[in-house]
Formats: C-alpha cells, sequence, structure tokens
C-alpha cells in the first residue's frame, strides 16, 4: 500500500511540475509590436498684406495718413497713423487667412502697449491724455475652414475731439499691440 501512494504522489508530483512548464512557456513567449504614425496636417492661419488697407478720414478737413505693413510670413503686421486736428481717424482692415489643413478657431484678442498710462477696457484702448483712442474690432468669422477660411481684423486709430473745455494734445504718440490667438477648431 506504501508504494501505491508513493507512486500516487510521484504521478501528481510529475503533473504539477508539467502544469508549471506549460504555464512557463506560455508565458515566456515574445510578443513583438510594430507601428508607425505620419501626421500630414499643416497649421498656417497668418494676415497677407493683399487687400490690407488704411483708411484716413477727417471731420476737419486735414486729411491724416495711416499705413499696414504686414511682415514676411504674416504673423505679424506694423500700423502706422499720423493724426492732425481732433476727429481725424485711420481705419486700418488687415485680412486674416487659413492656408492650413485644419480649421482654426479664434481664442482671444490681447491689446496690450509700451505707452505709459495706457487704458486698455476690453477691445478699445486710449492714451492716457485721452487724446488717441484705438478700437478694435475682432473678426466675425469662427472658425476659419482649413484651405480657405478668410476673415478681417479692423483698428480704428482716431484723434480723441475733446469737447469738454480740455486741451487736445499735439505730438502726442500711442503705441498698441494686438495679438490674436487662433487654436485648432
Amino acid at each position: 500500500m506504501e508504494s501505491k501512494h508513493k507512486n500516487l504522489l510521484i504521478g501528481v508530483l510529475l503533473a504539477v511540475v508539467l502544469v508549471m512548464a506549460v504555464g512557463y512557456a506560455a508565458f515566456a513567449q515574445q510578443l513583438t509590436i510594430n507601428g508607425s504614425a505620419e501626421i500630414t496636417s499643416n497649421w498656417d492661419v497668418h494676415m497677407e498684406n493683399d487687400g490690407a488697407s488704411a483708411t484716413p478720414s477727417s471731420t476737419m478737413g486735414t486729411t491724416p495718413s495711416g499705413s499696414v505693413n504686414v511682415k514676411e510670413g504674416g504673423l505679424s503686421a506694423t500700423f502706422t497713423a499720423e493724426l492732425i486736428s481732433p476727429g481725424d481717424k485711420v481705419t486700418f482692415v488687415v485680412p486674416i487667412v487659413n492656408a492650413g489643413t485644419l480649421d482654426a478657431r479664434l481664442n482671444d484678442i490681447v491689446l496690450t502697449s509700451t505707452t505709459p498710462s495706457m487704458d486698455i477696457q476690453d477691445l478699445v484702448a486710449t492714451s492716457a491724455d485721452g487724446n488717441i483712442r484705438y478700437t478694435v474690432t475682432k473678426p466675425t468669422v469662427n472658425p476659419l475652414t482649413a484651405g480657405s477660411g478668410r476673415d478681417t481684423v479692423t483698428i480704428v486709430a482716431e484723434f480723441v475731439d475733446k469737447a469738454e473745455g480740455q486741451d487736445n494734445a499735439q505730438n502726442v504718440t500711442a503705441d498698441l499691440t494686438v495679438t490674436m490667438n487662433y487654436v485648432q477648431a
């Protein structure tokens, strides 16, 4: 009887070793995964010189002057206005184009200035003496569709007529930086 128990014990141990060997073989296999990815889209939202304009107007009869120049690459533009009399305005219109393959959405517009004490409220900036005011009208097309989306940003620089008896300034300068942040739509 003892030999029967020994044989049974040896058989069970062999079965356990066999199960362990099969389990190890199953888990010891090598798994190889190969793959690649490529991005073929491009981001190209920019301003264009073609269609950019500076339109002067005056209530006093002396025509102010202005110019706009979109820098190469279309990511920045320079606006210049020479306002002569109270009531003078120069309206700048600059085209914005989405030539990329991704739709673009205007996230926000930020106005900043290096002119001391420039008061900026929403999309209106006024010089400290109140004589120069910039008003920015944000683009209305949102989102700009990929490949063909177009819109414009309008900036009006004006010599504010202070009718409250305050003196209008002469030889005043006020700068403004308009940053438009577009994101993928």
